[in-house]
């Protein structure tokens, strides 16, 4: 197992991966301190996440001061059926940089590994486990 999503209450959750933990959404529990993210904005964020890495790991790499990096997103959703349709990511980064090296930031940018997943039409399979232990298909 990868990656262990535990219910706590309310609409939170708990995310547990080699010792990490990321809660999303919120408890009824009177416990706001313990609310996170919503998953949506968890999915965002990861976005953001995995294009920073990318760009910064290129501009160690070309000597490039990136400390003050940040990844800016926004979303535009849909209702029926609820998703997001588009991300926009606004790479802010204070260091003088060439033409050139801007055009290739945004190449590396754009082929971090959630980027690729998204666009590749990734495929998601929900399996149910009842009590009893048996696996079946969900619908």
């Amino acid at each position: 197992m990868e990656v262990l999503i535990e219910y706590e209450n309310g609409t939170r959750f708990t995310a547990t991966c080699d010792g990490h933990k990321a809660v999303t959404g919120k408890g009824d529990d009177g416990d706001s301190s313990r609310d996170g993210m919503w998953p949506a904005q968890l999915f965002v964020g990861s976005l953001g996440m995995c294009i920073g890495g990318y760009v910064a790991s290129y501009c160690k790499h070309h000597k490039i001061p990136c400390d003050d990096l940040r990844v800016e997103l926004n979303r535009d959703t849909a209702r029926a059926p609820s998703r997001t349709t588009r991300v926009t990511a606004k790479i802010h980064l204070g260091a003088k940089i060439s033409q050139k090296d801007a055009e290739a930031i945004l190449r590396v940018a754009d082929q971090c590994h959630i980027t690729n997943s998204i666009r590749q039409s990734m495929e998601v399979v929900c399996l149910l486990v009842s009590h009893a232990g048996e696996e079946r298909h969900a619908i």
